[in-house]
């Protein structure tokens, strides 16, 4: 259930109360949590790629197959396209919905904190680039299993470059994420069968997504020198940055030669229209995401990203055909675990921060404050914190993102 957005009219942006105010959160909600299941299930049946035996040798299927999907094997140029969409979605945001105090995107912000911003831009490509690559690789329950131990890096690297500390309860569920995944994970002969390759990509990508909200948190924390950035100005640099990177990785890749193969075969209309179809709703999932935090709050949208995140691993675990009681009980046990850290994660807030899993002397050059809590207890985010026009503290970083 969204709570904590009828108390107070004043900390809403959009001046929304009562049933107006629910109804629209229950909207933003409704379009976050179908749009994630959605891009989920359909990037993994875009991009799953079929082979075909030709002379005792496995080679990739070119084009659409009957009854087996599109067949997409460059997912990197398909990837391409959701940053364009994303970088419309921030532009529409950023242009007519809030616009921030710190102004429109501008070459000269862009050089006063391009370390950083380059840095996230690189995360994102990895992330999403490398996430829809293993999904060419591996089945999305595998996919979607091996992201669920997100919370782990993510907390080591909070300790390590933000001085973040941790009480046991978020350390514990941290590390049952990752003992029951390793359970979860099906073998040859109580599953589809696993690539070696594909898991590594995975785990890149699952990295690279743990890295990248801790990068965000310290740019949006600002310091005296540079005024902290909202965060769908971070979203519009980040996803512009990203769509270079990887125009630069497609053109001088392999990738090249699978689409001009896959349109010149006379499947470009097709290519088009399913580019198209994932890009909007990548922009669709953007503006819902942004509009979920802004009249709830970031630690609402959080708790609704780990029930989606359930809802992703238990739908894929039944698509993908997972039988044995082993993988099972290891579902259960994530989904058990990413409840029980969602419940350590709310109750750390507005918490002293505990002596456990620090790292006292973790200083950024964005930051000029010292070690915090889990979501900052310098920044007091509770579950009234809104998403406000430039003044939002950390927690709210990932208010606007792409499904991974």
């Amino acid at each position: 259930m969204v709570s904590g957005g009828g108390g107070d009219p004043s900390q809403n942006p959009m001046g929304l109360k009562g049933n107006t105010l629910l109804i629209a959160q229950g909207i933003s909600l409704l379009g976050f949590s179908v749009l994630n299941v959605a891009l989920n299930f359909y990037n993994s049946w875009l991009l799953t790629v079929r082979y075909e035996t030709v002379d005792g040798k496995e080679v990739t299927v070119e084009g659409p197959v009957a009854g087996g999907g599109p067949n997409f094997n460059f997912p990197v140029f398909y990837t391409m396209w959701h940053m364009v969409a994303s970088v419309l979605g921030a532009s529409v945001i950023l242009l007519f919905v809030m616009k921030p105090e710190t102004g429109f995107p501008s070459f000269k912000q862009f050089w006063d904190y391009k370390f950083a911003l380059v840095v996230i831009a690189a995360c994102t490509s990895l992330n999403i680039g490398c996430n829809n690559v293993s999904l060419t690789m591996v089945s999305l329950f595998l996919n979607q299993v091996i992201k669920a131990t997100g919370p782990m890096p993510t907390m080591l690297f909070s300790v390590l470059f933000d001085g973040k500390k941790y009480g046991w309860g978020m350390i514990l569920s941290c590390v049952a994420i990752v003992g029951a995944t390793i359970l979860a994970v099906p073998t040859s002969s109580s599953g589809p069968s696993t690539s070696g390759a594909g898991v590594i990509v995975c785990i890149i990508s699952t990295l690279a997504a743990s890295l990248k909200p801790v990068v965000m948190s310290i740019v949006m924390k600002g310091s005296v020198e540079r005024p902290k950035l909202p965060a769908t100005v971070v979203l519009f640099y980040d996803t512009f940055i990203s769509f270079w990177f990887m125009l630069i990785y497609w053109l001088a890749s392999a990738e090249r030669t699978a689409v001009i193969h896959y349109i010149g075969n006379g499947n470009g209309a097709i290519a088009v229209g399913l580019i198209i179809a994932g890009a909007s709703m990548a922009f669709m999932f953007n503006l819902c995401n942004y509009f979920f935090v802004m009249l709830t709050s970031a630690l609402t949208t959080t708790v609704a990203a780990n029930g989606v995140k359930v809802v992703n691993i238990v739908i894929s675990a039944i698509t993908t055909g997972i039988s044995a009681t082993r993988n099972w009980i290891g579902v259960a046990l994530v989904c058990l675990a990413l409840v029980v850290y969602a419940y350590f994660s709310y109750a750390a807030k507005g918490k002293p921060p505990p002596n456990l899993l620090a790292n006292p002397f973790a200083k950024s050059e964005y930051t000029n404050s010292g070690p915090d809590a889990e979501a900052g207890t310098s920044t007091k985010a509770t579950e009234g914190t809104r998403l406000t026009d430039g003044k939002s503290e950390a927690p709210e970083c990932g208010s606007c993102c792409i499904v991974s």
